[in-house]
């Protein structure tokens, strides 16, 4: 993976499954503390993200639309084109085992 990304991962945005659900798989990729992280709801409006990222005028979202966000210690950026990236937040550095 590139520098500075901890996953990456692809949803569908033709799909029935929630954008967020994806999100939120995606930083399990990076994570074994999923129980004790605050729900995304939280954070984010998780409607607006879904609605963002839909297929509900029946089109998929333009490939430029980006959306990036911190959430713990991560940022996490989508795409119009499918892609979900979590990175180390900005100006902090992930411990290492």
């Amino acid at each position: 993976m590139a520098d500075g990304v901890l996953a990456s991962t692809r949803f569908d945005p033709t799909a029935d499954r929630s954008v967020c659900v994806a999100i939120v798989e995606t930083i399990e990729l990076v994570t074994d503390r999923t129980d004790d992280l605050p729900p995304l709801g939280e954070r984010i409006d998780t409607d607006a993200v879904d609605a963002l990222f839909s297929t509900h005028f029946g089109t998929a979202p333009e490939p430029a639309v980006r959306l990036s966000f911190p959430y713990e210690e991560w940022q996490v950026t989508v795409s119009g084109t499918g892609e979900i990236v979590v990175g180390p937040l900005s100006g902090r550095e992930i411990a290492s085992d």
